[in-house]
């Protein structure tokens, strides 16, 4: 009922910029990029309030097999992100310390997972960089770093950083868009593949998300 016409609206929009080019002035212009964004915004809403409901009453199925995780996750979304990172003028880098990098997963909630990371930590770095490192810990358990260099996150609010619609700025003073539902789908989306997530963080510093993946997988 609202992705429908949301999408609807993009679509109207792409249609009148393609017809109205060339002779279409400045100022108009100006409002094609505001009515794109806009819309995706509502449509992430939509998205993440749907995969958050489906946690909650367990109606999501995830399928698992197994998954080269450095070539079938993160390096697509490396190369996804990787225009949006020159853009804000950092560096962007995927540093892969083992040769092992299967485990049995879900593909869709892994995805999910590290996109919700990269994502954060792209809108939280204003300048520095944002590096993904693959290993092996001593235990011999898969890991994967997020680390960035970005505003970070103060130790009052760590405790509450996993909790739906939980952001540490809130009201009309703060300076990033987002609903608060990122990190809520992340951790479950964690449990759902059998792994752990822990963060590090120091304000104005930058943050280090770090999944780490059970040696047993489901």
């Amino acid at each position: 009922e609202i992705r429908t016409p949301i999408n609807a609206i993009l679509n109207a929009a792409n249609l009148i910029k393609e017809e109205t080019h060339g002779y279409m002035n400045s100022e108009v212009k100006e409002f094609f990029p505001v009515i794109d964004s806009a819309s995706k915004r509502i449509i992430r809403t939509i998205d993440s309030i749907l995969n958050m409901s489906e946690l909650q009453i367990g109606s999501y199925a995830p399928q698992y097999k197994r998954v080269n995780v450095e070539k079938e996750i993160i390096q697509k979304l490396f190369f996804e992100f990787k225009s949006l990172t020159i853009s804000k003028g950092f560096r962007f880098d995927v540093i892969t310390e083992t040769e092992d990098v299967s485990i049995t997963a879900d593909v869709y909630s892994m995805e999910q997972i590290f996109t919700n990371l990269i994502d954060n930590a792209i809108k939280y770095t204003e300048k520095g960089s944002i590096e993904i490192r693959i290993y092996r810990n001593r235990q011999y358990k898969l890991c994967i770093d997020v680390k960035d260099t970005g505003i970070g996150i103060s130790k009052e609010f760590l405790p509450q950083l996993f909790e739906p619609f939980r952001q540490e700025q809130q009201g009309y003073t703060r300076r990033f868009e987002g609903n608060g539902l990122g990190l809520a789908l992340v951790k479950n989306y964690c449990k759902i593949n059998n792994a752990l997530i822990t963060v590090q963080s120091e304000k104005d510093l930058g943050t280090t998300f770090t999944v780490t993946f059970a040696e047993e997988q489901i």
